[in-house]
């Protein structure tokens, strides 16, 4: 694999206190590599039997579960620590509008108001220290000076683009979606990921060639 990290360049929304722009870098993902991309990798490089790898990380899986639902942080030494992070329930209005849960009585709060947000991963240092002591480099994606600027979408915004540019071509990719709707790269990437992982996702993507093409579930 490629020892080049690509990052791109973006100005802050809020500036300094003397009103000058100041910026921040990102990293630049290609696509998401997912389960098969893995398994791939270690077929081709013959690093371990992927149908072992197939078994261990749907072991992996139940396991992380297990631990975590019994009250306990998980620590896999040389990889990092796993942790439940639990809130209050959602709740929507007549409209599905989302409303903000707030509770002003410690003593109403109960079971039925809790629910689980996310895991948590905090990565160990030996995990870390293998991308920062391997010999990587970095280059600037947008180029030397360049700023990459990115169009501003609501979820319901930008799920209503996506239909009607659906409607017309029936199919997206990544570079299709930043330039039809003013994306940057990891935008597009984010915007993506998430309709396409979220609990009721309205994409999938399937990889043709090098490129990942993505349409409606109902298609």
């Amino acid at each position: 694999m490629s020892k080049t990290i690509q990052f791109s360049v973006h100005r802050n929304p809020l500036k300094d206190a003397e009103g000058k722009d100041t910026f921040q870098v990102r990293h630049e993902n290609f696509y998401t590599a997912r389960r098969k991309d893995l398994m791939h990798h270690l077929q081709m490089r013959n690093m371990m039997n992927p149908e072992i790898m197939e078994l261990a990380l749907n072991v992996l899986s139940s396991e992380i579960v297990d631990f975590l639902t019994d009250n306990k942080r998980l620590h896999l030494e040389g990889i990092g620590t796993f942790s439940l992070k639990v809130g209050f329930k959602k709740r929507f209005d007549e409209d599905g509008n989302e409303l903000k849960t707030q509770f002003t009585n410690a003593a109403d709060i109960t079971g039925n108001d809790v629910a689980i947000e996310t895991i948590n991963f905090t990565p160990d240092k030996a995990l870390l220290d293998k991308l920062n002591l391997d010999g990587y480099h970095f280059t600037n994606k947008t180029g030397r000076g360049s700023v990459g600027h990115s169009a501003i979408y609501t979820k319901e915004q930008i799920i209503s683009r996506l239909n009607a540019y659906l409607d017309e071509r029936q199919s997206i990719t990544r570079p299709e979606m930043m330039h039809h709707f003013g994306l940057t790269k990891h935008m597009a990437t984010k915007w993506l990921d998430e309709l396409t992982t979220e609990p009721a996702p309205i994409l999938h993507g399937k990889k043709t060639g090098n490129t990942i093409v993505y349409r409606r579930i109902s298609e």
